[in-house]
């Protein structure tokens, strides 16, 4: 290896390296971020739960099934798919086979690739929906009590400990579930959504994201 294969080399260590995880913080809108301010010991009362249950829904990725064929034949549907395949029946009544061949031949590729593409996405779906914690520890009512994490709405107080799948998005509190502050900061694996192969630290104010895993510390958000 030459000397300057070796510069390069080096150079690209060092910047893999000094690589540094950059936490994004996200502004809520203001409606939202007024549900977020619930007492962290007292969580949220059953009424209230109720209520943002009938306003937000459940906390789970709703499923909706559609029959393999209606969904490929939708991809013959839409005002440039119906100019195309006028094309091809007009080509089809002058007898022009050869056009007749080829239109006819993109009308289904381009359906099979679309067809193709949203059957990849929803077994991605799938396989995120089967990563979802099923239980959570939440604050209700002064209790912090064991509940179907799909039972969980905006400005529930959850508890996030150490190997615990996180059930929905939120911000850290910066405090610990006896009230106190943290003592150390959460390592959260988010790889399953980043492609980031170490855990990340996060702080008190920080946004954890459902799915991910904590693999180290303990604190409320």
């Amino acid at each position: 290896m030459s000397a300057n294969e070796k510069k390069v080399v080096n150079e690209k260590a060092t910047e893999f390296e000094d690589h540094q995880h950059v936490e994004v913080s996200e502004d809520l809108p203001p409606e939202l971020e007024a549900l977020l301010h619930a007492e962290p010991l007292q969580g949220l009362s059953a009424a209230e739960v109720e209520e943002r249950t009938a306003q937000f829904g459940r906390n789970e990725i709703s499923e909706k099934k559609t029959n393999p064929l209606l969904k490929f034949l939708s991809y013959f549907t839409g005002a440039i798919a119906y100019l195309i395949e006028l094309a091809f029946i007009l080509s089809g009544v002058v007898e022009d086979w050869v056009d007749f061949g080829i239109i006819g031949g993109l009308l289904i590729i381009n359906a099979l690739i679309g067809f193709i593409e949203e059957s990849k996405a929803d077994a991605a779906l799938d396989a995120l929906k089967n990563t979802l914690a099923l239980k959570s520890r939440v604050f209700r009512d002064g209790r912090l009590v064991e509940v179907e994490s799909a039972t969980l709405v905006p400005g529930d107080i959850i508890a996030v400990r150490l190997g615990d799948i996180i059930p929905a998005d939120g911000r850290l509190l910066g405090i610990s579930v006896d009230g106190s502050d943290s003592e150390v900061n959460l390592q959260v694996d988010q790889s399953a959504l980043t492609g980031e192969s170490l855990p990340v630290e996060k702080k008190k104010g920080d946004t954890i994201y459902s799915s991910s895993i904590c693999k180290q510390g303990q604190m409320l958000a």
